[in-house]
């Protein structure tokens, strides 16, 4: 099964491994959970493939049974650079000294849902450090920044609904 980042706009992994009641036993039963994201359609397509595959093949070779079951948590996302979203969170980044940078994520989060359901919304980078490992961390600091800047962009959006 592929793991990491596959490209630039495609990254897979398995997440979660379980099954078993104790080390001297033979479970009966494993659950295998991975994820596989891309912003291209076609390579989310093909990646998934592979990992499906991986894992029919896998079974067949040692003769066991096997449930593959592919579903679609959230869909991906593309905002234009010119849209009232980006342009907004732009705008009030500079007021307040922070410089925003426009890039794809290949992540997961509120924002593909809102997204996919007709609601313009981006996700903001907080400065965040070693994301998604055990070192986890930020930077009070940024923590306080990005504070600052979602008020100026809730502020920014009122005074444009007004």
């Amino acid at each position: 099964v592929p793991q990491g980042r596959i490209d630039e706009e495609t990254t897979c992994n398995i997440g979660i491994i379980s099954g078993g009641a104790a080390t001297n036993i033979v479970p009966d039963l494993v659950t295998i959970k991975c994820e596989a994201r891309s912003r291209n359609p076609e390579k989310l397509h093909d990646i998934t493939e592979k990992m499906r595959n991986a894992f029919l093949e896998g079974a067949k070779r040692l003769k066991v049974a096997i449930d593959v079951n592919v579903t679609k948590s959230y869909g991906s996302y593309v905002l234009s650079p010119t849209s009232d979203v980006i342009s907004i969170a732009e705008k009030t980044a500079k007021e307040i000294g922070l410089k925003a940078e426009l890039k794809g994520t290949g992540g997961g989060s509120d924002a593909n849902n809102f997204n996919n359901y007709g609601v313009p919304c981006a996700t903001l980078g907080v400065g965040m450090q070693k994301v998604h490992t055990c070192d986890e961390f930020i930077i009070e600091e940024d923590l306080y920044k990005t504070a600052e800047w979602i008020v100026a962009i809730i502020r920014e959006t009122a005074n444009k609904a007004s």
